[in-house]
């Protein structure tokens, strides 16, 4: 039997406009997009992607409700990094040019033309 590998991938969320952006296995790289959400559901929709724990999940909704941001630990298949990754391809855009877009109501962008045969094409199923 093949061995299963995970990866550590940090994901960092600020309630100020739910932004969430992720923290590659070194723990200093980012990979995949940077997500603007409009509310904490859809926050908890892409943390349920990385299939948190309850436990991790109540401590997020708790340093969101003290400080305005949390970090949730995510332990990810190569596969999984693999998608975060490539949805992040065709997406150049940092928290910081997508928070001025949202503010002159041109969010999201239009991706950029992108496919990967990491895993087949545009990756789907979470975030926008």
């Amino acid at each position: 039997m093949i061995p299963i590998t995970t990866n550590r991938v940090l994901v960092n969320v600020s309630a100020s406009d739910w932004a969430a952006h992720f923290i590659g296995p070194c723990g200093q790289v980012r990979i995949g997009p940077w997500l603007l959400h409009h509310s904490a559901e859809e926050v908890e929709t892409l943390l349920a992607w990385g299939k948190v724990s309850p436990e991790a999940l109540e401590e997020h909704r708790t340093n969101i409700r003290r400080g305005g941001t949390s970090s949730v630990v995510w332990q990810l298949s190569n596969r999984q990094v693999a998608q975060l990754i490539e949805r992040g391809e065709g997406w150049p855009w940092n928290g910081y040019e997508l928070r001025k877009m949202k503010k002159a109501g041109d969010y999201p962008p239009r991706r950029l033309a992108y496919r990967s045969s990491l895993t087949g094409g545009i990756m789907s199923g979470f975030g926008r």
